[in-house]
């Protein structure tokens, strides 16, 4: 029993790191990845990069806001994150959300571009935990999983 605790453990491990990112140094990313960033994000420092699958993602502060900007190897921008204040929030978004979570308080957003949609991200805090709530830039509630559908 203890044999085979042993090879599960050591599996997981494997099966662990083979799904996580790798931080790599910007000399190792594709020209093209880095000037659809710069382009779009030109006062962008340091720069911290990744790759998962073929995805690059770089993270950095602009500002106030701290952003994650997936690119795939052919430099279209697949997904935007940028944290924000909850007044930056639209005030659709943010009567809906309050409509919604009467009881809540609003802890945390980040606004999300994938392709030409717009949604919104916010961890709302309730007697029971946090949930994480996302809805369109029209104000609709969306499944979570919506943030995931990113066509490479």
């Amino acid at each position: 029993m203890k044999g085979l605790r042993l090879i599960l453990t050591g599996f997981l491990g494997i099966a662990f790191v083979s799904c996580a990112s790798t931080t790599i140094d910007q000399q190792e990313i594709p020209s093209v990845v880095i000037n659809a960033v710069m382009t779009k994000y030109p006062d962008a420092k340091e720069l911290d990069w990744e790759v998962k699958g073929g995805i690059y993602e770089a993270e950095f502060d602009l500002g106030k806001d701290d952003y994650e900007v997936w690119v795939n190897a052919e430099g279209t921008i697949l997904k935007v994150e940028q944290e924000i204040k909850i007044a930056a929030i639209p005030s659709v978004v943010l009567n809906k959300v309050k409509a919604d979570y009467k009881d809540g308080r609003l802890d945390e957003a980040k606004r999300i571009e994938i392709g030409k949609n717009v949604y919104y991200e916010i961890e709302v805090d309730l007697a029971l935990g946090d949930q994480k709530v996302v809805y369109s830039a029209a104000g609709v509630k969306q499944d979570p999983s919506v943030l995931t559908r990113i066509s490479k």
